[in-house]
Formats: C-alpha cells, sequence, structure tokens
C-alpha cells in the first residue's frame, strides 16, 4: 500500500497501522474510528499514532498533498459522530501524545499535549497544588484536545464556565499541514483576532489541536454535596431560583429522574438514597470556606423544605457518600449506553424557558414516542438537557434510529421555539449536521463555511462533520 510506506517513511513504522497488517485485532482497529454513537460503522484502512505536533503536520501535508481526507481520534467519547472514520479516511489517534510540556508556577497554567486523558490532567494540577475545574462522567477516558474540539462543558459550569474559558493557548495543524500557535504564555495579548477561538468547538473541521496551555485554579476547600427528592419539575427550578438568595459557592446544580436513578442504582450497585422514590432528584455541590458559609448553607436547606420543594434530602457526611451521590447523577450515561440502545438529544435552554418547554416536550413524546421509554437528566445550573430516549426490545436498532430522525425535526423547531441550542455540549458531528439551521441562520452558516475554507480549503480534515 503506497499511502502506509509513504507514511512509514514520514514517521516511522512503529507509528503507522493498518487494518490488515495484523498488528491490532480488528475490533480494537475499528473502535479509534468510531466513537459512543451506534448508528454508523468505521470504514478506514490506515491508522497513525503521531507522538509530535511535527508528526501531525507531516502527516496533514502529505494528506494535503496527494488529497487525502482525515479523521482526528481522542478519547471517542462523543455522541454526535464526530470522531467516526466511515469512507475510507486516515484516522489520526492522538492517543500517544499524551505528556507534560511545561508548568509556569506564576501564571499557574500547564502547556500538554492534546492526547493527555482529562482525569490525569486533573491530577497533574493536583500534584502541583492547582486544579482544573472542568469535569464530567467521562473524565477518566476523554482526551483533553477532544475536550477542547467540542468545547466541553460538564457537571460545574455553573460555577466555572466552559472549557473554552481556561484555554489561554493553542497549537494547531490546519488543514494545510501548517503549524499554528496561538499565545500560550501571557495573559494578555490584544494584538488582533484570537484565532484560537475558532478551534474551540471546530470538531476537528478547521485543524487538529496538538498542544493547548490550560489556566489552572485553586481547590475548592470544603465541598459539601447535598442529595434531594422533589416531586415537580417546576420545584427544581424554584431550588435553583433559591441558592442565588444567599452568597454561597455553588459549583453544581444537576437533576435527574427516577427512571434515571433506576438504571444506575442497578448497573452500580449503589444504595438507595432515601426510604421512597420520587419522581425527580437535585445533586447540588457548594464550596464552604467559613463556619458563615455552614450556616448558609443550612438556611438555603431550611427555607426550601419550609416551601414544600422538597420531600427529602440528605448532605453527604463524607467523601465516601460525596462520591455516592455524585454516582446517582454520573453513572446514567453508561449505565444506559451499556444495557440499551439510546438516541440522545442534548440540547440547552433558557431557564426561564424551560418549564414551558417541558410541557411541549411531553406533548410531543406522548404523541410520538408512547411506547419509548424516557431518560431525563442535565445540568440545570447551565440550561442543559439530555433527553435519551430508550429503544424499546422488539424492534431492531435500524428502526428505532429511523424512527428517532423522524421526529427530531419537530423536537428541535420546540427549541428553536423556545430560543434553545440542538446542541448544548456534544457537538453537531454527523449526527445533527443536517439541522444546524434549527440553531444558525443563514449568514452565520455561510460565515462558517468561509472559515473553513481558509484553515482547511481541500476539505479533508473530518468532512462531512458539521457543515453540509
Amino acid at each position: 500500500m503506497e499511502t502506509k510506506s509513504e507514511l512509514i517513511q514520514l514517521i516511522g513504522e512503529t507509528k503507522v497501522f493498518t487494518k490488515s497488517d495484523g498488528k491490532m485485532d480488528k475490533v480494537t482497529f475499528d473502535s479509534f474510528g468510531l466513537d459512543r454513537t451506534k448508528v454508523y460503522q468505521a470504514n478506514y484502512e490506515i491508522l497513525v499514532f503521531p507522538e509530535s505536533t511535527e508528526d501531525v503536520a507531516k502527516i496533514v501535508g502529505y494528506a494535503y498533498q496527494n488529497n487525502l481526507s482525515i479523521v482526528p481520534s481522542g478519547g471517542r467519547t462523543g455522541y454526535a459522530g464526530g470522531a467516526v472514520a466511515k469512507n475510507g479516511e486516515i484516522v489520526i489517534s492522538l492517543s500517544k501524545m499524551n505528556q507534560v510540556m511545561d508548568f509556569d508556577p506564576f501564571l499557574g497554567t500547564l502547556h500538554i499535549q492534546a492526547g493527555m486523558i482529562t482525569k490525569n490532567l486533573h491530577s497533574e494540577a493536583e500534584e502541583r497544588g492547582f486544579y482544573f475545574p472542568v469535569d464530567f462522567a467521562a473524565t477518566g477516558s476523554s482526551h483533553i484536545g477532544g475536550n477542547i474540539a467540542t468545547n466541553a462543558g460538564g457537571v460545574r459550569v455553573v460555577r466555572y464556565g466552559l472549557i473554552r474559558d481556561w484555554i489561554l493557548g493553542l497549537t494547531v495543524v490546519t488543514g494545510k499541514g501548517e503549524v499554528m500557535r496561538f499565545n500560550g504564555e501571557i495573559l494578555k495579548n490584544n494584538t488582533g483576532y484570537d484565532l484560537k477561538h475558532l478551534f474551540i468547538g471546530s470538531e476537528g473541521t478547521l485543524g487538529i489541536i496538538t498542544e493547548a496551555v490550560v489556566k489552572l485554579t485553586k481547590p475548592p476547600k470544603d465541598i459539601r454535596v447535598i442529595f434531594l427528592a422533589v416531586e415537580e419539575y417546576s420545584h427544581i427550578l424554584n431550588i435553583f431560583k433559591e441558592t442565588h438568595e444567599h452568597s454561597l459557592p455553588l459549583l453544581a446544580f444537576e437533576f435527574l429522574t427516577e427512571y434515571c436513578l433506576e438504571k444506575v442504582k442497578h448497573h452500580l450497585q449503589v444504595p438507595e438514597p432515601f426510604s421512597s422514590p420520587s419522581p425527580y432528584y437535585v445533586l447540588m455541590e457548594y464550596e464552604l470556606s467559613s463556619e458563615s458559609d455552614e450556616e448558609k448553607l443550612f438556611a438555603i436547606l431550611e427555607s426550601i423544605t419550609e416551601k414544600g420543594y422538597i420531600v427529602d434530602g440528605s448532605v453527604a457526611q463524607n467523601t465516601r457518600q460525596n462520591q455516592t451521590f455524585w454516582k446517582y447523577r454520573e453513572g446514567i450515561s453508561e449505565s444506559l449506553s451499556l444495557s440499551h440502545t439510546v438516541h440522545k438529544n442534548d440540547i440547552s435552554l433558557p431557564l426561564r424557558n424551560m418549564e414551558e418547554f417541558l410541557i411541549d416536550m411531553n406533548s410531543l413524546l406522548e404523541k410520538k414516542y408512547s411506547d419509548f421509554e424516557i431518560a431525563l437528566f442535565g445540568h440545570i445550573g447551565d440550561g442543559n438537557l439530555h433527553l435519551n430516549i430508550v429503544k424499546p426490545d422488539g424492534i431492531s436498532d435500524q428502526e428505532f434510529f429511523q424512527k428517532c430522525k423522524e421526529v427530531d425535526p419537530e423536537m428541535f423547531s420546540l427549541i428553536q421555539k423556545h430560543k434553545g441550542s440542538i446542541s448544548a455540549e456534544h457537538g453537531i458531528g454527523l449526527l445533527k449536521k443536517d439541522y444546524l439551521e434549527f440553531s444558525r441562520s443563514n449568514a452565520e452558516l455561510e460565515a462558517m463555511k468561509g472559515i473553513k475554507a481558509v484553515f482547511d480549503p481541500k476539505g479533508i480534515l473530518n468532512p462531512g462533520k458539521v457543515l453540509r
């Protein structure tokens, strides 16, 4: 195979694999060309493992000269088909690019390669007395480069914001094989357009992120996790409003339904949180730094109890109970995906429109999905809902996904009506590219295509993703 031999000459034999060379079994090989969506099949022949930005530049430069398409591959934890290689593309896995390149104790930054697993970044920051606050269920397997490429959010956006807010510098390889380095060593750089922000959230369609300089912060002090049982969805919003009445740092505000909790309990064998079930549950996390903060926390709990917003509640008494409460929330996706076929809708709405949207949504789901089960959970603190349609027994995956696809435009119309977004944090990828106009105007789409043409003039980077 000519392409294989030429890539070997460029970056070395140990970094180049093909489906037929016997170095890797087929299931493992194919897994590098897939993410967690179950809609697509991998179909590609060449897999490469660069170890540096220079390696990536050589690969992309070769692909540019020879009109070959590329799919960048990170931890493959996405749910939008953004890392799927189904048309014979070269797959570039960043998994061997996982090193710390520099640490600045004055600025409080880490310069890392993009293939570092997010949880390892947390550990690297902790070892140096700092804290990296972007966190979500997939941190044990996702790569920081993929997090940046999808502008990941997670469970603490209400306090710390999206990953975009923690990126000081980026190194990217464009679709022409050019290396571009954006800022990184300084906080202030007011010298024109801040181009790195174009690549954050671009899903590998403008360039391959190879290195990042991430900002760090101080670790939170005394963390308290609270788990609440709630009878009505409107009470969840009332509880969230109540958190604004007190000057106590809120780190996370999550919710889930009884259906989700049942799945987690069965899968992870965690204990019942309360003596009787409830339709909804809320998880709150606070940082306490003084005795007065302790008083504020119990004032909040007393107030929501007196107003009848909760039917039961518990404050974690130790680290182990903290972890158990978080398992109720973070174990949902794994519990569902390992035992069920699921159609995911990751959406966001203004909180003030959320209740009205849910009324419309439930009406639509009852009409269109009356025989399907619904798993609803998400980050109420930032208006992000995860709406999971669970495939029933008796129909094939293909039938299930087809039915979901037929209903999606109606769901997206509702989201548009209530001024929301069809993708809060999972991205567009292959799965939602046909529906991008529900969240973007024609003028915006044309501008995005123009930006794509500048950085990837031949359209070889992650083709078919995001834009049609």
